[in-house]
């Protein structure tokens, strides 16, 4: 599966990829369309069980096919295996409803690509690094680790809540994801893209981001998290 670069908070990252690539097909709720009000999928129905024709009206049948198919764009033939991501969440804190709407946004669109015919590779999880996790960590007096397996479970939970159909569920402290960083970050230095160099800025911890002074609004960061003077010695 090609690589996905983390999203900002609210955003989407969509690709395609392998057409290699297998996938478990997730169970399809009915939508609020009329033509599919008709239908009940199963858990682990493939997308190419849809019943071959639904009645539009008295005095028209058309195929499913024909009425769900993805359309061609100059950058996507419709057919094409599909890969979505939510953002892959923060756990510094319990989910709120932002993170249910992005869900399932997400959820949408992997639906109507199965029903469509697709293979679709559905991704979600949760972020485990940072000084906002080691700070939120602090507080409650509990390592990181510690910290992020009891509030990773909350996202996990708000999926099966709201019967979101993500294929997989990452955690960044994950042992495979962190042999993949790895791997990353040695063939990045075998290739000279890796330098040590030296920086300084205005930083909020919060945004995970350095900003100008002409950034500032009244001495804090855009969007209004505090900010302070963050010298880095080379690294």
């Amino acid at each position: 599966i090609s690589s996905v670069s983390r999203p900002r908070a609210g955003i989407m990252a969509v690709q395609a990829f392998a057409p290699t690539t297998t996938t478990r097909a997730k169970s399809m709720l009915p939508t609020p369309a009329s033509f599919l009000l008709q239908h009940r999928f199963a858990r682990h129905r493939t997308p190419n069980t849809l019943s071959s024709s639904v009645r539009l009206s008295s005095s028209s049948t058309k195929t499913a096919d024909t009425l769900i198919a993805t359309p061609e764009t100059t950058f996507d033939d419709g057919k094409r295996p599909y890969q979505i991501t939510t953002p892959i969440y923060y756990v510094n804190d319990k989910p709120h409803i932002g993170h249910a709407y992005t869900s399932i946004a997400c959820d949408v669109l992997a639906r109507y690509m199965r029903l469509s015919g697709r293979e679709v590779f559905f991704l979600s999880g949760t972020d485990e690094h940072g000084q906002k996790v080691e700070q939120s960590a602090a507080k409650q007096q509990l390592s990181p680790q510690e910290f992020v397996d009891q509030v990773s479970v909350n996202f996990r939970d708000l999926l099966e809540l709201l019967n979101i159909s993500n294929d997989d569920f990452i955690r960044t402290t994950n042992p495979h994801h962190k042999q993949s960083v790895q791997q990353l970050w040695k063939t990045l230095v075998e290739k000279d893209q890796i330098y040590l160099g030296q920086y300084e800025g205005w930083y909020s911890v919060r945004d995970e981001c350095f900003y100008t002074e002409s950034e500032l609004v009244d001495g804090k960061a855009p969007t209004g998290a505090d900010v302070e003077w963050v010298a880095k010695e080379e690294s």
